[in-house]
C-alpha cells in the first residue's frame, strides 16, 4: 500500500469519526455521559434523572442525549412510556 493510499484510509477514519467526536467535544455532553456511566442502574436513567445530576432543563437534556444517540454514542430504549 503507497503512502496515498494509506493518507485516504485515515481520512477516511476521520470522516466516520466526526459525529462521535463532534458529540463527546461538547463540555454539557461529557458531563451528561459521566453521570450515565457513574449510574449503577442497568436499565438505564430517565431525562428527569439526568436533568436533576446536571442541573440542566429537561429540554437541554433531551437534546444533548439526541445528539449522542444520532452519533451511536448512548443507546435509547422504551419500556411503556418511558424512555430510558
Amino acid at each position: 500500500m503507497n503512502k496515498q493510499d494509506q493518507l485516504n484510509i485515515i481520512k477516511e477514519d476521520f470522516i466516520n469519526c466526526q459525529k462521535v467526536l463532534l458529540a463527546i467535544g461538547d463540555e454539557t455532553r461529557q458531563s451528561t455521559l459521566l453521570v450515565l456511566m457513574g449510574t449503577d442502574c442497568q436499565t438505564g436513567l430517565r431525562v428527569g434523572e439526568i436533568t436533576e445530576q446536571t442541573h440542566l432543563s429537561r429540554p437541554a437534556v433531551s437534546h444533548h442525549l439526541k445528539v449522542l444517540r444520532d452519533a451511536g454514542v448512548i443507546l435509547m430504549h422504551k419500556e411503556g412510556t418511558k424512555l430510558y
